[in-house]
């Protein structure tokens, strides 16, 4: 019963910033990006979004059966959100990604999302996609 409430409350908090589509932005580039955290990144999306997390987690989930030992290299992820623009019930957010995996180098990458207000007034990510820069 703890546990039943304790995740009531996680999700109560993590919906309590869904009223802003930068707040909801920001949280999904800290989840998807920066944690590489795909299940907790769901809570933020509605549709192709959410189809494409659900892909990738079962994608991961065959991975990981297939190579139990396998090591996964260290990746720090820092970002900066150049842009939050449209209005109505859509939004566009620009970030630059700076990738630095462990070991040395780096990656300059963009991401790009879109928002999607929901009939109850929470904003979603509705897609999102990266580009070389």
């Amino acid at each position: 019963m703890a546990m039943r409430t304790l995740a009531l409350l996680l999700l109560l908090a993590a919906c309590g910033g869904m009223k802003d589509p930068g707040s909801v932005a920001d949280k999904f580039v800290d989840k998807y990006y920066v944690e590489s955290d795909q299940d907790s990144a769901l809570a933020f999306t509605t549709g192709v979004a959410t189809m494409r997390l659900k892909d990738e987690l079962g994608l991961t989930a065959e991975a990981r059966r297939g190579n139990t030992g396998m090591t996964m290299r260290q990746v720090r992820v820092y970002y900066s959100r150049k842009s939050l623009t449209g209005d109505g019930p859509e939004r566009k957010a620009e970030y630059e990604l700076d990738i630095r995996p462990q070991g040395g180098g780096d990656l300059q990458r963009e991401a790009h999302l879109r928002l999607a207000r929901e009939p109850d007034g929470t904003w979603r990510v509705a897609d999102f996609s990266e580009s070389q820069k």
